[in-house]
């Protein structure tokens, strides 16, 4: 073999090199583009989870004032039922402390006036606690002015909450439902916490009002949440904070179905007849000689965020007749006669 010949095979060669050595280059680029892109991500999505889990603290100034309408204690009087229509707003739901205050400042006006004793029944609105699903939000869904960023914000608020609940309730009909499921549990020991600790604190006999849970339960003197359908329940706490009687609920969405809850007071017993007919949740209570009291129902500002409903229901009654035009929350004492 002849020197040019070697020279030939040696050129040869080294073309044949490069030009294998070419197409590994390309799939080594693609690999380290993947991994950086994943690395991004990867990053990104802590950081997202990291955001959403912030609840920094924010300021919030509370409106307090509260309208007590009482008329004068007759001489024949066996105790009172108060009924209190608090001005709430989603703000007061950034903790249950909060809220807490904001009905403590009502019940403290109620004391002042001697309005709570032993022999009182305090009676709190329809869908008090279903709202309590706003708490540990983050500041911008208190800020939220349709029902949409209501939905928007819960969802970037609990992606890991919401995104279990939504496996669970792939119908887009449901979404609305999903989001109050992923945070039923929490709901249901705030709500029992809440007034229970109230009932207490004032010693009063307690109607907590009503909330949405999914197949509520009481299970050693607990409230749990299930995994069945929603229904409006409601509690009754005595002096001592305990859960007096048996759980109530009615099906949700509302329909009439003749059912009333009954509550006891010393001897003497009410009954709560719920109603939407007027295009918001209220209700009645039928005093022990058989005339019924005002309509009690929410104030202030808190848009429906549960599906379920008709689109004509409103939290809030827009023109529902008012005990009073003063702001705040209005309480509407009713003395009982004695039997």
């Amino acid at each position: 073999m002849t020197q040019s010949d070697n020279l030939l095979i040696l050129v040869y060669s080294r073309r044949l090199a490069s030009l294998g050595a070419r197409p590994t280059l390309l799939p080594m680029k693609r690999t380290v583009s993947l991994i950086a892109l994943l690395v991004l991500a990867f990053a990104g999505l802590i950081s997202f989870l990291i955001w959403a889990e912030r609840r920094p603290p924010s300021h919030y100034l509370s409106d307090l004032r509260t309208q007590v309408i009482s008329s004068p204690r007759p001489a024949n009087s066996q105790g009172n039922l108060l009924l209190v229509r608090p001005q709430l707003y989603p703000s007061d739901f950034q903790s249950t402390a909060q809220l807490r205050r904001k009905l403590a400042a009502a019940l403290d006006q109620a004391q002042q006036a001697g309005l709570l004793t032993p022999d009182t029944l305090v009676a709190l609105p329809e869908h008090i606690g279903t709202w309590l699903l706003a708490r540990g939000e983050k500041a911008e869904f208190y800020q939220a002015r349709t029902r949409q960023q209501v939905r928007d914000w819960l969802l970037l608020g609990n992606p890991v909450l919401a995104t279990r609940a939504l496996l669970l309730n792939l119908d887009a009909e449901r979404l609305d439902e999903a989001l109050l499921r992923m945070k039923a549990e929490q709901m249901a020991r705030d709500y029992q916490q809440l007034f229970a600790g109230l009932a207490r604190e004032y010693r009063v006999t307690l109607l907590a009002g009503s909330m949405l849970l999914p197949a509520p339960y009481m299970q050693a003197g607990e409230l749990h949440s299930g995994d069945g359908p929603l229904r409006n329940l409601s509690l009754v706490f005595d002096a001592q904070g305990q859960v007096q009687g048996e759980l109530y609920s009615e099906p949700w969405p509302w329909r009439d179905e003749g059912s009333m809850q009954q509550v006891r007071l010393g001897e003497q017993w009410f009954e709560v007849e719920r109603d939407w007919h007027a295009g918001h949740p209220q209700s009645r209570l039928r005093l022990p000689a058989g005339t019924y009291g005002p309509p009690l129902f929410l104030r202030g500002q808190l848009d429906w965020p549960i599906g379920g409903a008709t689109r004509h229901i409103h939290l809030i009654p827009d023109n529902a007749e008012q005990a009073s035009d003063a702001p705040g929350s209005h309480l509407l004492n009713i003395w009982i006669p004695a039997t």
